[in-house]
């Protein structure tokens, strides 16, 4: 059983003691400005190497070697060379260096604490990002009734141009999604949301000129590519730059991002705005800041890892945790995860075999399930026809103002899950919501169903409201939930790639949901549609509970372990590192 030590820190120390006696160590560095070697065979740090030693205090203390190696060969010329050349530290400082205490060298991991605020800071402008998401899915919501009035001198869409309308933009995001994996495993997240901002800019300019119906829906497909451009890349990169205890919480930010999106574009469609308007503002709020903020981020340092750009990844690792952390072991864990999982093959090949291997493809399939069935829990549906289901309750409660109650709530649902994310299991956060969501969705099918067998309704008119105000902030919770497992539980080295794949899964799902809205109001009444919803949140939540371990609190590289290898060999790792004494 491995221990829960970085092997690559373990094997790093028992090969400087090994070679001690033959070598001097200098721990990577070809330059002989971080090796300074006296008369007596000592290896010690250079002054210039002394600014390093809060963060590398293990790798520059003193090594003893002798002239001679312990197997009878000489010291290489070039360390008799550097001897010769090298001045002679005082007599004092050698023994310094040599007496430095083992306590000292582990202070800067025990006592540094990792800077919160740029992990933060990243995440926020990741959210951003998903405020663009949530206006694109969010608008029809509020601009339909504006586009199906036969008495306007402006575009008109009949019944299934409306559901195209709603629907395409997914289609989209299929095509988006499978050309973001390529980008994201290429180029970077990053690199992917600084190309995705300024085409979806484009493309709201372009919806506002537009002067055909056909062209309105051509664009809004090219908008849901963006949108999948945008779904996978910020998402990964959330996750590979947060740290283990926080991670939930920084997930949830794209969560929040997104609602606040659905919040804002409901806002700006109840104001005296036409639709065009509407959309030439949530383009130009959406598109602009992240782009701008994200110029200043490095990338994610498990990305870097997988293109071999090291000393990159560790500058990155060193940004996100700040100055007075120690990340080597941190960094050590990324590199061992990535050459166990991949044994540094990482060409397409490589990526789709290794999602062939059965604990990999057991996690693709299940959140594939979860990804195509969390669209017919009423989520997407709801948000992009809510103007007009509430219009259909017949209340006398203004549709428009339902609305933007409905999109504030889905923010304050999305808060909710970050502040309880890190401290109840996801499995929890899957199953109780959905058991929720089932009995809010069978009240609101059950209004609906009395409206159409023509009983007397009129002093319940506030039920659907006020059922969708409890709904609400429940499926945000299994959103956001959703959304962390399918980045955490996939592997590092295929996370780019497969997150690809289960996106086109989720997209796909989302077409086929709000798309066929209309058909099952028109085909089974609302009620139908409803209780449907509601069949598909309770098996969510028996699926859930039969199959997902919890995975809260472990880190990337432990979540991978616990899938292959099981719960019994995180806990022996755990009582591992417990019982294990430091390593010198």
């Amino acid at each position: 059983m491995p221990s829960s030590k970085s092997p690559v820190v373990g094997e790093r120390y028992r090969k400087r003691h090994e070679d001690e006696d033959d070598t001097i160590a200098s721990w990577g560095h070809d330059n002989p400005a971080f090796v300074g070697v006296t008369e007596e065979g000592e290896a010690t740090a250079s002054p210039q190497t002394s600014s390093r030693s809060s963060t590398h205090d293990a790798a520059v203390h003193t090594i003893s070697v002798s002239p001679q190696t312990g197997k009878g060969h000489a010291l290489p010329e070039k360390v008799l060379s550097l001897k010769q050349n090298t001045p002679e530290l005082p007599k004092d400082k050698r023994s310094q260096q040599r007496e430095t205490p083992k306590e000292d060298i582990h202070s800067s991991e025990e006592e540094g604490k990792s800077a919160v605020a740029p992990q933060v800071v990243a995440s926020v402008l990741a959210a951003l990002t998903h405020v663009a998401l949530g206006t694109i899915i969010g608008l029809p919501g509020v601009i339909l009734p504006q586009l199906t009035d036969r008495h306007s001198s402006d575009l008109y869409l009949g019944i299934n141009q409306v559901a195209l309308f709603g629907s395409l933009i997914h289609i989209g995001g299929i095509f988006g999604s499978m050309v973001g994996g390529v980008l994201n495993v290429h180029v970077g997240q990053r690199i992917t949301l600084l190309i995705s901002m300024p085409m979806t800019l484009v493309l709201w300019v372009a919806l506002f000129f537009t002067n055909a119906v056909w062209l309105l829906l051509f664009l809004r497909t090219l908008l849901g590519a963006v949108q999948g451009l945008v779904g996978a890349a910020s998402g990964n990169y959330v996750v590979e730059i947060s740290q283990k205890d926080i991670r939930g919480r920084l997930t949830g930010f794209t969560d929040t991002g997104r609602q606040v999106g659905f919040l804002l574009v409901y806002i700006v469609g109840s104001l005296d705005l036409t639709w065009r308007e509407v959309m030439l503002v949530c383009g130009c709020v959406t598109a602009i800041p992240p782009f701008i903020g994200f110029l200043f981020m490095p990338d994610s340092p498990r990305w870097l890892v997988t293109k071999g750009r090291l000393d990159e990844a560790r500058k990155a690792l060193s940004f996100f945790r700040g100055p007075h952390y120690n990340c080597q072991l941190e960094y050590d864990d990324i590199i061992h995860q990535f050459e166990q999982t991949t044994n540094n093959k990482m060409g397409f090949m490589d990526q789709l075999h290794q999602m062939r291997e059965p604990s990999v493809f057991r996690r693709l399939v299940f959140l594939v399930f979860l990804m195509v069935a969390v669209q017919f829990t009423g989520n997407m549906s709801i948000a992009t026809y809510v103007v007009p289901i509430f219009q259909a309750t017949n209340s006398n409660m203004n549709s428009y103002t339902s609305a933007i109650l409905i999109g504030g709530i889905r923010v304050v649902g999305t808060v909710i899950s970050q502040l309880v994310v890190d401290r109840m299991s996801r499995r929890f956060m899957l199953i109780g919501p959905c058991l929720a969501c089932t009995a809010t969705l069978l009240t609101l099918g059950g209004y609906f169903c009395a409206q159409n067998q023509g009983l007397d309704i009129s002093n319940i008119g506030w039920l659907p409201l006020t059922a969708l105000m409890v709904y609400t902030p429940f499926v945000c919770i299994i959103q956001a939930a959703i959304t962390i497992l399918r980045a955490e539980i996939l592997p590092t080295s295929i996370r780019a790639f497969s997150a690809a794949i289960v996106y086109v899964f989720f997209f796909t799902g989302m077409f086929v949901a709000t798309f066929t809205f209309p058909a099952m109001v028109a085909t089974i009444g609302e009620y139908g549609a409803f209780w449907s919803y509601a069949a598909a949140c309770l098996l969510i939540a028996l699926v859930v509970g039969h199959i997902l371990p919890d995975t809260s609190g472990l880190s990337l590289e432990q979540i991978d372990d616990l899938f292959r290898y099981g719960k019994k060999h995180i806990l022996q790792s755990v009582d591992q590192k417990i019982s294990s004494p430091k390593i010198p």
